[in-house]
């Protein structure tokens, strides 16, 4: 039940990107304008800077654990299997809610510029990356490498000719509702940056993980941030901030003010070109995650299958999409958002503890085979005090939608409870057994 190392650096970062450019740009942008006005631009700073805290930090944890599960492994390892379950779900669920704004914004543009039903649009999205990660993760890699390539070179096209019209006017008042809501948009401003972890989750696919790993991390977050800033400075200088926060399609509102009538065209076309990339990115998370908590026997033991010739868990994947078509049917971007807000920053702060204990555990031969954050400990302390800090914002709709979630994920950990602890002996007795051979050897 291990899954073949199949993507380079090139392919892993492009995943990285894939998941963040998509959904922040051109989804979230607009609501974290609405929320902070011209001043979305600290608030994207201050998500950034959370960022790339958590971003050293997995990448410690994924070169040292490089396995399918992300977060979901790191808990479960340092925290034991019902912590590990209860957090490993709720990253699930901040996963299967994010993707239903994805799908939904791709529907929404898509609309626009051809007149398609939106929500039928959204779903035949899904189901068409479905069948493209059952393919095989090499050949979505190298779909997602291409996607991605063209949406950066169009972004960077976008800020050139959007710099002359910018109208400084715009950025006056700079920040109309003061620091609570520069906060709602560094919220905002976190999520559309979150997706690098789309790399940790593939970490059992990444070839020379402990290298490979942290490189994508950092490029993917560095490049990113490079691409909001600018676009976020554009569409403020060129729109009102409130315009911005009431559309639907903010990036293609803003276009509309320096490339005239085709402007919304044109960015729309990227778009319904660039959400797939992300779209996807959410699968390979989704699906892997399913994958480890079937192998650890969470899950039925099915969804941890791996077909044999195209090596990908098409299980776990077709459970993915199932449940992704089903919140695509039936939330609102506006809940999606503060639940996976809730899901998510719930996640980060347990795997930052599980970070400080992992620290612990390790000798000084494997640091110095393995990515360490550097000023430990300042940098994972940032990261935990941060995370518990964008808590505030989430509101009770993010509140009470996450824990009803969890609910569930402690209830299916109560009837698997057996199973799980059947697979962890088992674990156990492998790992000794590897161990007793190696000390055999040694002698």
């Amino acid at each position: 039940m291990s899954l073949s190392r199949e993507l380079g650096w090139k392919e892993a970062t492009s995943l990285g990107i894939g998941a963040m450019v998509g959904a922040g740009i051109f989804v979230l942008s607009g609501v974290a304008a609405g929320k902070a006005g011209p001043a979305v631009i600290v608030s994207f700073v201050l998500a950034a800077t959370l960022t790339v805290l958590l971003g050293l930090c997995y990448a410690e944890l994924a070169s040292r654990y490089p396995r399918a599960g992300g977060s979901y492994e790191y808990v479960r390892e340092m925290m034991g299997p019902f912590v590990g379950t209860l957090i490993g779900w709720s990253y699930w669920g901040a996963w299967l809610a994010a993707s239903s704004f994805v799908s939904q914004g791709f529907g929404n543009y898509l609309h626009s510029l051809t007149g398609a039903p939106p929500l039928y649009s959204a779903i035949l999205l899904l189901l068409l990356l479905g069948v493209l990660n059952v393919l095989g993760i090499r050949f979505s890699g190298k779909v997602q490498l291409g996607i991605v390539s063209v949406v950066i070179l169009v972004l960077v096209g976008f800020l050139v000719l959007g710099f002359s019209h910018v109208n400084t006017s715009l950025y006056s008042p700079f920040s109309p509702n003061g620091w609570s809501g520069i906060l709602a948009a560094a919220l905002v401003g976190f999520l559309s940056l979150v997706g690098w972890d789309a790399i940790v989750d593939s970490g059992e696919e990444i070839k020379n993980p402990k290298k490979t790993i942290p490189l994508s991390i950092f490029l993917s977050i560095g490049i990113v941030l490079l691409l909001y800033l600018g676009l976020l400075f554009i569409s403020t200088g060129v729109v009102h901030w409130k315009e911005l926060g009431s559309s639907e399609v903010p990036v293609a509102l803003a276009s509309e003010q320096f490339l005239g009538s085709f402007g919304p065209t044109f960015i729309s076309i990227v778009i319904v070109i660039a959400l797939p990339a992300t779209a996807n990115a959410f699968i390979v998370s989704i699906s892997r995650t399913a994958f480890a908590m079937g192998r650890n026997g969470l899950l039925p033991r099915k969804i941890s299958y791996i077909h044999p010739r195209l090596q990908t868990p098409i299980w776990a994947i077709v459970l993915g999409v199932g449940i992704q078509v089903s919140f695509t049917l039936f939330s609102s971007i506006n809940i999606a958002v503060n639940a996976t807000g809730f899901l998510y920053l719930l996640t980060f702060i347990f795997t930052m503890i599980s970070f400080f204990l992992s620290r612990r555990r390790i000798k000084g031969k494997d640091q110095k085979e393995q990515f360490l954050v550097p000023f430990y400990p300042v940098v994972p302390l940032l990261a935990l005090l941060i995370s518990v800090g964008l808590l505030i914002p989430v509101g009770s709709t993010g509140f009470l939608t996450g824990m009803l979630w969890i609910l569930i994920g402690g209830i299916l950990y109560a009837i698997r409870s057996k199973t799980i602890h059947a697979v962890d002996q088992n674990r156990l007795h492998r790992e000794r057994r590897t161990i007793h051979r190696e000390e055999s050897l040694q002698r």
